[in-house]
């Protein structure tokens, strides 16, 4: 009986993770270039429709991203603490917004981009044919660098005095957090249009990583699925020559 329970789970857990892929990739990407900016339009006097918003993106996200990292049990471990921390600070934010609740995002995307990377990255560059969801899982991999970088860049923003120059004060959470998308997603292609500027040491270096990083992942990218299409297109030939 268990074996067959455990069986079941595991076919439906195959069967839904490439889809899981492409729906984390989709709602990551309406988190970073839509939600995010809606919540700095939004007015101060109440975050209850930001946190509204944040909710029901976050929902399909958090559920996509147990199915992405269901095989992995560290990964797996990791986005539920950081489900807990993201709950947690919209909890914190319905009650009394503050700064808690900017440190409980920016930590809880922290954890759950350094589990999904390191899943999604392992998926992406494992052998096989290249296919649809694998393409789907470069994409993926490139938003989730970027977020990352994101959450990195807003924990030493809040931590460390004078961190960048040209972000809105530490206490307004919503324009600190699409600040810092905004910063890592110009730094990750190496656009860096200058408004906002990494001032402390320490960011510095990680912008500088982040750049460096940006630059190779195009290149190594690119090498590794044609080398992996070719590698599928011989074994297919090997195996129907007669």
């Amino acid at each position: 009986m268990d074996a067959n329970a455990r069986g079941r789970a595991d076919s439906w857990r195959q069967q839904w993770a490439d889809p899981a892929l492409t729906v984390l990739a989709i709602e990551l990407a309406l988190s970073i270039f839509i939600i995010a900016p809606l919540g700095v339009l939004a007015p101060r006097s109440s975050l209850v429709l930001p946190l509204v918003l944040t909710a029901l993106v976050l929902t399909p996200v958090l559920l996509a991203a147990l199915l992405v990292a269901s095989e992995n049990d560290a990964a797996m471990a990791a986005v539920f603490v950081a489900i807990a921390v993201i709950v947690a600070g919209m909890v914190f934010g319905f009650r009394r917004p503050s700064v808690v609740v900017t440190y409980l995002h920016l930590i809880g995307a922290l954890i759950m981009g350094c589990a999904l990377t390191w899943v999604v990255a392992r998926a992406v560059f494992a052998p096989g044919r290249v296919t649809y969801h694998r393409l789907v899982g470069t994409i993926l991999l490139y938003l989730m660098i970027g977020a990352t970088f994101a959450g990195l860049y807003g924990t030493l923003g809040l931590l460390l005095p004078h961190a960048f120059g040209g972000m809105p004060p530490r206490d307004d959470g919503p324009a600190v957090i699409a600040h810092v998308l905004y910063f890592s997603f110009t730094t990750l292609p190496s656009v860096g249009y200058g408004d906002v500027i990494p001032m402390h040491p320490l960011t510095r270096a990680l912008a500088n990583l982040e750049a460096v990083i940006g630059q190779l992942f195009p290149a190594t990218l690119i090498a590794r699925m044609v080398t992996l299409e070719l590698a599928g297109r011989h074994h297919g030939a090997g195996s129907d020559a007669p």
